[in-house]
């Protein structure tokens, strides 16, 4: 069953649009990640990223809002708006942190982490594009889903051996509370995203 008509082309060509701007904001934290200079120059792309990535929600919400009739619940899209806003946010807040707090370059941990996050990025957009069309799509849609999940709880195990190998090896307590948040705002994106992927796997389950 497709869930939508022409008039609702545009909603779904605004969620993909705006997982793609998340896509690419995980690729700049990756690069950050990878090669720890011209932060500035990065965190600048960023937040111009953010912004048309603040467009595109505003966009969806306003589209969410002025439609009578839409493919799937209300609640559905609006929790999908929210979440990969959120995404958004903790990916700048990533890279916000480690410039404001002066980490350095990150540890190889960190870099595992942020290319779990970056994996499960791809599969979501993957999932968004084709939503659209559910009954078609459903299986490959439920794969891409469940592998973000299994991702998710990956970084839930890199996230608390992390902490664990902080604590027990990092002898200064600034270092410990800054890296923390790092690893903390990674978690949270990832939590978000496995959130979209959940949300996504309902839609299809109600829908097909």
């Amino acid at each position: 069953m497709r869930l939508l008509g022409k008039k609702d082309e545009e909603l779904f060509l605004l969620f993909s649009e705006s997982a793609r701007v998340v896509v690419r904001g995980g690729k700049i934290l990756q690069d950050v990640v990878s090669d720890y200079r011209d932060l500035d120059i990065k965190m600048a792309k960023l937040t111009a990223m953010e912004h048309e990535g603040d467009r595109i929600i505003q966009d969806l919400v306003r589209r969410l809002n002025t439609s009578f009739i839409l493919p799937f619940d209300r609640e559905d899209a609006f929790q999908l708006v929210q979440k990969l806003a959120a995404t958004l946010d903790y990916i700048t807040g990533i890279i916000d942190r480690m410039i404001l707090y002066k980490t350095g370059e990150p540890d190889q941990r960190v870099k595992d982490m942020v290319a779990v996050l970056c994996e499960s990025l791809s599969l979501q957009e993957k999932a968004l594009n084709l939503i659209h069309s559910v009954e078609h799509n459903k299986k490959e849609i439920l794969t891409a889903c469940e592998e973000i999940n299994r991702l998710e709880r990956k970084q839930d195990n890199f996230y608390r051996t992390g902490l664990a190998y902080l604590f027990d090896n990092e002898k200064d307590p600034v270092a410990i509370i800054k890296w923390r948040e790092v690893y903390e705002h990674i978690e949270m994106a990832e939590d978000y995203v496995n959130d979209v992927a959940r949300l996504i796997s309902n839609i299809c389950i109600k829908y097909s």
